[in-house]
């Protein structure tokens, strides 16, 4: 298949036109990867320099260790109380001592 002159005249501008678009087609991919890179080190930056915020959840967990912990307290000052009273009254031991005996 040869081509004519007219041929050529037409031919020729639509392939240099051809590689301009695929040109742009393969450096708008990479545009879009090195953007993303970008915003990706942005973020990383700011979340470096930026302190973490405690969530309300982690609060909320340090009030119920701060219950738990009085409530355990509670129960040992209750057990200590029982022991006490156990050994103040003792079934077989009289409760008055006799000096006159």
């Amino acid at each position: 298949m040869s081509l004519k002159n007219i041929e050529m005249q037409i031919a020729l501008p639509r392939t240099h036109d051809a590689g301009k678009i695929q040109e742009q087609l393969n450096q708008r991919s990479q545009l879009v990867h090195d953007q993303l890179a970008h915003t990706i080190n942005k973020e990383t930056d700011i979340k470096r320099s930026k302190v973490p915020e405690n969530s309300s959840s982690a609060k909320l967990k340090l009030k119920r260790d701060k219950k738990n912990q009085q409530e355990h307290q509670q129960q040992e000052k209750n057990e200590k109380n029982e022991k006490q009273s156990e050994i103040e009254s003792h079934p077989y031991k009289g409760k008055t001592i006799d000096f006159f005996g």
